[in-house]
């Protein structure tokens, strides 16, 4: 009866992803599940925008898994998008490119840009030998150019843009094949299905996917990079604790962690197999003096995943300023919001934080199209205010957003954060001794 009712578990797990309403066995199955692969596509490098990095694509590498992509054909270029000296971002793309092709053994790849991304994609293509390298270019809410990629447009390019997308207008470019969405904002045209599979029906010649669901998994993979936020600097050393949460209170089941691993040079880290369908923090420690604790609270993974990225506070450039002078003060918490793969718009999301509603146009209006919001007590008086704390954050024109919300830390409790239907619990810890509190959805 037992072995019947687990089945039932691995059938609803991968028809239907994770559910509140599913249960959870503590058995595991003595199979280890895997997609088969297909070494004979094409490998994909994908570029990032501003202030962004390789996790953009979280969603669409586990899209083109499921649609028969091994997970090593899979490559993102993490670049530091706010650099005040410039990043040679073009040079790096085609020492990657270079590296993906000796693993590989394909004679080319294909590209895709996302936002500050495309102009680094398409500035890289202008030169015949590196254009050369590249079977097909993907542009993705990028700024519409006078012809497809390539020094005389020989690069065939695909152009996804969005009505819906108040950060970059976009339009159609002459000789490209043009896809006009609706509904989509910025970060959307970069991570959602149809933009998906508008990419991968590009890439294979007119193919479209079998799907464009994430099918599930009973065991997951997962791995990724700690960087510093904004700068994308590989951080080495640094350890990362996961521990499994009550998903009700959002606190730890266990005093010690479920899993312990370390970033390499690199920043990389992991593989990490973990339960699917169990909610997750992720504790990372650097070794490096007066770096804070930060603690990423996630919804429960559904599948194997390879970018998942666990950003520190710098301890210089623009993510320093901003960042720099979070409180550290054992009376509150400092809580961040992070979205993966859309804006918070006013209007059309609602996103509520201990039950005050903060989608609204303050902090979330489509031309700012938010994906991040950071909750802390700006002014010192120990009172949600609900305001706009500005200052340095002032400096940022788009993405972020910084509200005057004070939450004690005595006693302990619980904050619960909604966004649209699904939602995240994290403990009110302490951000003197604890650290920063980042609850991630995906």
């Amino acid at each position: 009866m037992k072995n019947h009712i687990y089945l039932l578990f691995i059938v609803g797990v991968l028809l239907s992803g994770c559910g509140e309403e599913i249960p959870i066995e503590t058995e595991k199955s003595p199979i280890t599940l895997s997609a088969a692969c297909d070494p004979s596509l094409r490998p994909i490098v994908m570029v990032h925008g501003l202030l962004a990095s390789g996790d953009t694509y979280e969603l669409q590498f586990q899209r083109f898994e499921v649609n028969g992509y091994c997970p090593e054909y899979l490559y993102v270029l993490d670049w530091n998008t706010i650099s005040f000296t410039g990043d040679n971002a073009e040079d790096k793309l085609d020492d990657l490119i270079d590296e993906v092709l000796a693993l590989t053994g394909a004679d080319k790849v294909d590209l895709a840009g996302h936002s500050a991304g495309s102009g680094t994609a398409y500035n890289y293509l202008s030169d015949p030998a590196r254009a050369a390298k590249v079977a097909h270019y993907v542009h993705l809410a990028g700024n519409a150019t006078s012809g497809p990629a390539g020094p005389s447009g020989e690069v065939p390019t695909m152009n996804i843009y969005s009505t819906d997308d108040l950060i970059v207008p976009g339009g159609d470019i002459p000789g490209a094949q043009n896809v006009m969405q609706t509904g989509n904002d910025h970060y959307e045209v970069a991570t959602s299905a149809t933009s998906f599979s508008s990419m991968y029906t590009f890439f294979n010649d007119g193919l479209a996917p079998s799907t464009t669901e994430i099918v599930g998994e009973v065991d997951v993979n997962i791995s990724g990079r700690v960087v510093t936020f904004g700068e994308n600097v590989p951080v080495d050393g640094a350890t990362i604790n996961i521990y499994e949460v009550d998903r009700v209170t959002g606190y730890r089941i266990n005093t010690s962690p479920d899993a312990t691993t370390t970033s390499d040079s690199d920043g990389r880290y992991g593989p990490v197999v973990l339960p699917s369908c169990i909610p997750y923090e992720f504790e990372v420690i650097t070794n490096i003096s007066g770096d804070r604790t930060i603690h990423y609270y996630r919804e429960p993974f559904v599948r194997s995943d390879q970018l998942i990225y666990l950003r520190t506070i710098p301890s210089s450039g623009l993510g320093a300023l901003l960042l720099g002078g979070l409180p550290e003060d054992d009376n509150e918490t400092v809580l961040a919001f992070y979205s993966g793969s859309q804006a918070v718009i006013a209007g059309r999301d609602t996103l509520t934080v201990a039950q005050d509603t903060l989608s609204i146009p303050e902090f979330a209006s489509a031309p700012n199209s938010t994906i991040a919001m950071f909750y802390y007590d700006g002014n010192n008086n120990q009172v949600t205010d609900l305001t706009d704390i500005g200052g340095t954050w002032a400096a940022v024109p788009s993405f972020l957003a910084a509200v005057d919300m004070y939450f004690p830390t005595d006693p302990p409790s619980s904050i619960m954060l909604k966004f649209n239907s699904r939602k995240l619990v994290v403990p009110n810890l302490k951000s003197g001794t604890d650290g920063v509190i980042v609850a991630q959805f995906n």
